[in-house]
């Protein structure tokens, strides 16, 4: 089943920013703050569970004992964001440099719907935004052809094969995204929910010169609920009834981060006054630097802190393996 509001709303966000901008020695500086607040937002969670209870789950526990599953949709989740941005640009002669740094926060408190009877009060870290985010990039209008400083006499021919040609560079650099450590074995909270979030015993986040592809994270900071002290898996044997969800959270191990390089060459041909030619090519992932996905946080599996694949080519920042395209354009 599932249940929708009658009145059915998409919330409002209120997003709000100060910042504050200087030259200094030619130096263009910007600082600045950008908030944003996000109330009644939409999202669904399964409701038909019983209360957490030390009692065996049974079916006329359930709220609604003739369904098996009952999803709702409700409209009052909050999101808070809250970022520092500062950037630094400057052009010297035929360059042109831009840096861009972003300290960032991004919350919300509907993503751990484990316990439907306890779900606005768990405030959780998003999935996609990395606390640290850095953006350079620069543009190079090569001194080569007429009025340059080399070869600025050249005949038209040379001039056109050789001057006018724009280099540009743009590196990406960044903190990881944020992931859910979980189980699959035993109904902790006798809601017939097998599996979930478990106990946090420690931080699980290893320092960054500790993590590796084959243990990304501390895997003894977790344990499943009810198993003993010091135990991360246990037997049901060794279980305790314990009938209540695991205290985790959502989105607290950090993931592999960002640090990749493009290049790109281009030039515009000028064939008549009205048609002109384009011409680029471009290298993302310069020095084919490998980017992980998120590894396994299941604590139950025998993979589990393991990195078992490398992002997509469809990514933002084109942090895929390397790849050089060339590209033409016929402009009129």
């Amino acid at each position: 089943m599932t249940a929708l509001p009658l009145d059915t709303r998409n919330g409002t966000i209120h997003q709000f920013n100060v910042s504050i901008e200087k030259e200094v020695r030619q130096i263009g500086l910007r600082a600045s703050y950008i908030g944003a607040r996000g109330r009644g937002l939409n999202y669904s969670l399964e409701i038909n569970k019983p209360r957490p209870s030390t009692t065996s789950f049974a079916i006329v526990r359930r709220p609604y004992s003739q369904f098996i599953g009952v999803t709702e949709y409700r409209a009052d989740g909050e999101s808070r964001y809250d970022s520092l941005q500062l950037e630094a640009k400057r052009r010297v002669g035929f360059a042109t440099f831009n840096a861009h740094w972003t300290w960032s926060n991004n919350v919300n408190n509907f993503a751990n719907t484990e316990n439907p009877y306890d779900v606005t009060s768990n405030w959780s870290r998003d999935d996609a935004t990395r606390r640290h985010y850095v953006v350079v990039s620069s543009t190079f209008d090569l001194p080569i052809g007429r009025g340059r400083k080399y070869l600025a006499q050249a005949p038209g021919a040379v001039d056109r094969l050789l001057g006018g040609w724009q280099l540009q560079t743009i590196s990406y650099f960044g903190t990881g995204t944020y992931f859910t450590p979980g189980f699959s074995t035993f109904d902790v909270s006798n809601t017939n929910s097998r599996g979930g979030i478990p106990d946090r015993i420690g931080n699980g986040n290893l320092p960054s010169d500790q993590r590796t592809v084959e243990k990304w994270f501390d895997i003894s900071g977790f344990k499943i609920p009810g198993c003993p002290d010091g135990n991360p898996v246990c037997a049901a044997s060794e279980r305790a009834n314990i009938g209540r969800f695991g205290n985790a959270g959502v989105n607290i191990l950090e993931g592999p981060g960002l640090n990749v390089h493009h290049l790109s060459l281009a030039k515009q041909f000028r064939l008549t006054e009205r048609l002109s030619f384009n011409f680029s090519s471009s290298i993302s992932n310069l020095f084919n630097h490998p980017h992980f996905n998120n590894p396994d946080g299941n604590i139950s599996n025998s993979g589990v802190g393991i990195i078992t694949s490398t992002v997509a080519d469809y990514s933002p920042e084109k942090q895929a393996h390397r790849a050089i395209i060339f590209k033409a354009r016929l402009e009129f």
